[in-house]
């Protein structure tokens, strides 16, 4: 009867074992399934995202080769590109700035379902870390460039643009291009994410524009020169000069000095720093704070019917011809190929490498962080804040570099030979940035 017994048990025991050999196996087949349908669902998404990255690239690329073509043709002279660049910089950037910052979707008019404007405090409340991230994307830029600049040897006529070249990234028509696209994309990825980055956008774009136009100006225009021929040339400095050298006379007269240049040092500050570009921008700042901006356009029902409505239409317009023009320009200054002599070669790799690799990289760090400090866990947030550090060097900081008198040629080549690269290394970022913020241990959900 043991014996018996025992070998009932003994099947019995096996028959379990064989079950649970089996639950195990399609619990393992299931879970097969679930990593490969993630696996596909993540490829798509990867290929989404190269398609998106592609098509923002082709659009700056299709626009630099037209301007390529006319100077080659010669319907872009040295002189229209002169010309372009100035209008450029003294109307097109600013009405570009000035529109995106108050703006307001008009989508009543179309019978669509529309989403309400934010008040403008309350955009920059929710968004408020996006005001002072600037300070952070230019210092880091400004430390590579800097450790680029002394790596790579690069000349002393270029060391300051090797900074610009990394410190400041197209930060309006590309970003636009791709977060529009790539909002979509992400939308079928994440639903459970609400997806508005172009609301975010112009929050970073209240101060950038500042930093860049007075820093990038400063930094890229020879002014020392000038500045020290305008002190010495000053009526007030030789009449001073001129007075008899007792002590307490050449005392104040020393003091009286030292005022002067400490005057003309923060005049000539002032004026690279003001540039029609950045009075743009703190003017759609001001607008945006006051009632103006009701004016300007329609936050009541949003059928585009302000008051004057149709002068913020007006400047809207110049503000789209800002991104194709600084495209025109850009590549009539590459008619005539990269010019390795204005920038060596292991300088404009160096720059291509610090900007479309490291400083994505860096941003990633930082996003991170201010993530667990910061209770805002906002997708299109932090999807700006990442988009913003991946895009090659601002096609106008070619025309403050032909405005400033420097090497036009040099930054030309710099931003050359970043968009060969950019279709890959910003593909890469992004498909990167879209699988982090779709991650609870990157991006905890609210």
């Amino acid at each position: 009867m043991r014996g018996r017994n025992s070998a009932k048990g003994e099947r019995a025991g096996k028959s379990v074992s064989m079950n649970c050999n089996a639950c195990n196996d399609v619990a393992q087949l299931r879970h097969f399934e679930i990593s490969c349908s993630r696996g596909f669902a993540a490829m798509a998404g990867f290929v989404a995202v190269l398609i998106a990255a592609l098509r923002a690239i082709g659009v700056s690329v299709s626009a630099m080769a037209a301007g390529f073509l006319g100077a080659r043709l010669g319907i872009i002279s040295p002189q229209a590109q002169k010309s372009m660049a100035a209008i450029s910089m003294n109307i097109l950037i600013p009405s570009l700035l000035f529109t995106r910052i108050i703006y307001c979707d008009q989508c009543n008019q179309h019978l669509a379902q529309c989403t309400r404007c934010s008040p403008f405090i309350d955009i920059l409340c929710n968004s408020w870390v996006l005001i002072l991230l600037p300070f952070v994307v230019v210092g880091i830029g400004v430390f590579l460039g800097k450790l680029t600049a002394v790596l790579t040897a690069a000349p002393s006529s270029f060391s300051k643009g090797t900074i610009c070249a990394i410190a400041f990234g197209n930060s309006t028509g590309l970003p636009i291009v791709l977060l529009t696209v790539i909002s979509q994309s992400a939308a079928s990825l994440t639903p459970s994410k609400q997806l508005d980055p172009l609301q975010h956008l112009p929050v970073y774009l209240m101060l950038y524009p500042v930093l860049q136009w007075s820093i990038g100006s400063w930094l890229l225009a020879d002014t020392a020169g000038p500045q020290a021929e305008a002190v010495d040339n000053d009526p007030e400095i030789s009449e001073v000069e001129s007075i008899p050298s007792s002590e307490a006379s050449l005392a104040q007269t020393n003091k009286h000095k030292c005022c002067l240049r400490v005057l003309q040092e923060l005049r000539n500050v002032l004026q690279q720093a003001l540039t029609p570009p950045v009075l743009g921008a703190l003017l759609g700042l001001l607008v945006g704070f006051t009632p103006v901006r009701a004016w300007l356009v329609d936050l009541r029902d949003q059928d585009n019917d302000a008051p004057l409505q149709w002068f913020y239409a007006g400047l809207y317009k110049l503000g789209d011809a800002a991104v194709p023009v600084n495209l025109l320009i850009l590549g009539s200054s590459l008619a005539k190929g990269a010019d390795f002599h204005a920038l060596p070669c292991r300088v404009g790799l160096g720059i291509a490498f610090s900007k479309l690799i490291l400083m994505p990289g860096f941003m990633v760090l930082i996003v991170y962080g201010l993530i667990r400090i910061i209770p805002n866990k906002g997708y299109s947030l932090w999807l700006v804040a990442l988009v913003v550090s991946c895009t090659p060097t601002a096609n106008n900081v070619a025309v403050m570099a032909q405005n400033g008198g420097q090497s036009k040629e040099g930054m030309a080549t710099a931003i050359f030979l970043q968009y060969l690269f950019a279709p890959i290394c910003v593909t890469l970022s992004l498909a990167a940035f879209i699988q982090l913020l779709s991650s609870d241990w990157f991006l905890p959900p609210v």
